[in-house]
């Protein structure tokens, strides 16, 4: 009997999905509207099944291109926080993708687990309900778990391999764009205060830099290639044209462990001392330029605070003075802040810029430590048994991440999807090169036994 094609009969169902979701905007357009984000992620797992490497293109082109930015700026209403939707399901998607075809992973997702926990001490005993709706709660719990989900499937080694080198191009891609649509008006390259923003806003932009500095400086380390070395190179750049300063202080951090634990079965000292000698005219050629300009905001005369942080913390400081221990709920950070503060307005934000804080409100200090722990342990118990460059990269962009997370929001917005799909991209690829790795190893033990019995 003849059957139809495994990628035809996907394919398929991308199209029915595609006609259904037509016919019912046309009949009930808000109903369309709310299963948008759940049908584009069903659509694009079932379309990336047969070719999986197409979503490390998915993803790039997603964060890149700064798809969440652009349909928020298209949509109007009820619908303004639709790009956001979209961006914080296509890790579901992918993930969905990949466990269907590879299965899932064996490791233990720790900090899934934690906001799991967190979510349920939300719903069961915390005042969410006094603060916030439950849905509000279950959008939080989505975006809070997204950067994590993708630990959950199973995946060949090139797979791996091609998510951890294509966050590189993430912040590239976004400076590209913006110059390159620049001329038509539709997207400034530098916001207002002519600080870098590439397709999204400067912290932003900074965040993927962060990322694609820790992933091209991985790659540099496992291979020795030199276009891994101009690719951090460039991310650097972008970085510092950002005029960011916190996320600048965390990679400053991470490059400063990598260079100076890395020991002579990572980086060589002869190649530490040709990186410090050979590259300090070509880096003060390329970055020179760019540090002078990002040197304008970091040492400069104008007092102005962008970040407002010296409004927002206090917020937050009081919210957990009245419940230190188990917060008010999943999503309660965003909305303590009082929308009508005139300081508010002027900064036009009420993110907390501090991770600790915004989840010592939501889950209290004890949530808050609970989820932070469970990072540190994914991270640092992943990374045991692993090899040397593995291991201290990854343990490297932990500890600056940690940092990091004081000054910015790490783990709720788009950035912290990007950051967390490399942490375990990069923990996968190194566990299957270490369970790769140990017949070799078995066997060379063997034949020594052999030798010397002989």
């Amino acid at each position: 009997m003849r059957t139809v094609p495994p990628s035809l009969l996907a394919l398929l169902l991308a199209l029915l999905a595609a006609a259904a979701l037509l016919a019912l905007a046309i009949l009930e357009p808000q109903l369309a509207l709310a299963v948008m984000p759940a049908a584009v992620a069903l659509m694009v797992a079932l379309l990336f099944y047969e070719a999986p490497l197409l979503a490390v293109g998915l993803l790039v082109a997603v964060y890149g291109l700064a798809v969440d930015v652009q349909l928020d700026l298209m949509a109007t209403g009820g619908a303004a926080a639709l790009g956001s939707a979209v961006v914080k399901l296509v890790p579901f998607a992918i993930a969905a993708m990949l466990c269907m075809r590879y299965g899932f992973s064996s490791a233990i997702n720790w900090p899934f687990l934690a906001f799991t926990i967190v979510a349920m001490v939300s719903i069961v005993v915390l005042p969410m309900g006094h603060v916030s709706t439950n849905a509000e709660m279950v959008r939080s719990f989505i975006g809070s778990t997204a950067p994590f989900v993708l630990a959950f499937a199973a995946a060949p080694r090139r797979v791996w391999s091609s998510f951890c080198k294509g966050i590189v191009f993430i912040p590239l891609l976004s400076a590209a764009a913006a110059f390159l649509v620049w001329p038509t008006g539709l997207q400034s390259p530098f916001d207002a205060n002519w600080r870098f923003q590439g397709m999204h806003s400067p912290p932003f932009l900074a965040g993927f830099a962060v990322t694609a500095v820790f992933a091209a400086t991985l790659e540099y380390l496992r291979t020795g290639r030199t276009r891994w070395l101009l690719l951090t190179g460039a991310a650097l750049a972008v970085l510092l044209a950002t005029q960011a300063r916190a996320p600048l202080i965390a990679v400053m951090l991470f490059l400063g462990i990598v260079f100076l634990l890395a020991d002579r079965r990572v980086l060589p000292l002869k190649r530490k001392v040709d990186l410090v000698m050979g590259g300090m005219l070509p880096g003060a050629i390329l970055l020179g330029p760019v540090a002078i300009f990002a040197a304008d905001r970091f040492f400069g005369d104008d007092d102005v605070n962008l970040s407002g942080r010296d409004v927002i913390w206090p917020y937050f400081i009081d919210a957990i003075d009245q419940r230190p221990l188990f917060g008010y709920g999943l999503g309660a950070g965003k909305l303590i802040v009082d929308p009508e503060d005139p300081r508010i307005r002027l900064i036009r934000s009420n993110a907390a810029h501090n991770e600790y804080l915004r989840l010592s409100v939501d889950a209290g200090i004890l949530g808050c430590a609970l989820i932070f722990s469970a990072i540190v342990a994914w991270v640092w118990l992943g990374t045991r048994r692993v090899a040397a460059a593995d291991r201290l990269v990854l343990r490297a962009a932990l500890v600056a991440a940690l940092l990091h997370s004081g000054f910015d929001n790490t783990l709720i917005a788009s950035t912290a999807v990007a950051q967390f799909t490399w942490f375990a991209a990069a923990l996968a690829r190194a566990r299957l090169e270490q369970r790769e790795s140990i017949p070799a190893g078995l066997m060379r033990e063997a034949l020594a036994r052999r030798l010397r019995v002989a």
